[in-house]
């Protein structure tokens, strides 16, 4: 079982003092660290959705939940070690993902790149991968890689402590993950909105389905996720 909810934070004034009952004081005291007033959104939009989908899918817990990180930074929960999530943000979406198993989630706004990033980061049978597309296709290539990419090393901890390089994508009808020689037992889900990419990796059962929901930010609170938009999936 995977969850995953956007929620577009446009609309969200990080600065009312009302939004501190509704998330952590970690939380609160790291939103407040930004300079940047969409930063501070984005950092209150995420763990405000982390909440409103835990109250949604488990009735019993209190919120706003007590967070943690292990020594790689990777967020857990504590005092609900089964229940495993995974956040993040970008220019106006903020992510959560739920689920029973590790995952990782990443989203990414498509601006343009120097081809020369791609070239750095990645290992020589992804860059022909993005080569080998159309001109016009080879922007959306780079960061379909790219989500994937973070997916998985924000799913098993490491985060940039693993290099992009470390590991390499085969990209075809299922996507495959060889890291150290070896096939690694995750499963991606790989989808675009607007100008964004989004992708998941999740390290359970192959076969657990996704259920994509959008929260309106007015529904939060005055009714948690009664009110959904499905997004189509291209997975």
């Amino acid at each position: 079982m995977i969850k995953l909810y956007l929620m577009k934070i446009s609309g969200l004034e990080p600065d009312d003092i009302k939004w501190k009952k509704h998330v952590s004081p970690k939380r609160y005291e790291k939103m407040l660290s930004y300079r940047q007033k969409k930063d501070r959104a984005l950092s209150l939009g995420v763990e405000l959705l982390l909440n409103a989908a835990l109250q949604e899918l488990y009735p019993g817990i209190s919120c706003p939940v007590t967070w943690g990180e292990d020594e790689n930074g990777k967020p857990y929960l504590p005092d609900y070690p089964a229940i495993y999530f995974n956040l993040s943000h970008a220019e106006e979406f903020a992510v959560c993902a739920l689920s029973d198993a590790a995952l990782g989630v990443d989203i990414e706004y498509c601006a343009d790149i120097d081809g020369d990033i791609a070239r750095s980061y990645f290992l020589s049978q992804e860059y022909e991968y993005i080569l080998g597309k159309p001109e016009s296709e080879c922007l959306q290539a780079f960061y379909d890689l790219w989500v994937l990419k973070e997916s998985y090393m924000k799913a098993c901890g490491a985060g940039f402590r693993l290099a992009l390089d470390a590991f390499c994508l085969q990209m075809g009808d299922r996507i495959t993950l060889i890291q150290d020689g070896q096939i690694q037992p995750c499963s991606f889900f790989l989808t675009q909105f607007e100008n964004y990419k989004l992708a998941v990796c999740y390290q359970g059962n192959e076969d657990a389905s996704i259920t994509p929901l959008f929260c309106e930010l007015q529904n939060l609170y005055l009714a948690p996720l009664q009110k959904f938009i499905n997004i189509h999936w291209l997975v």
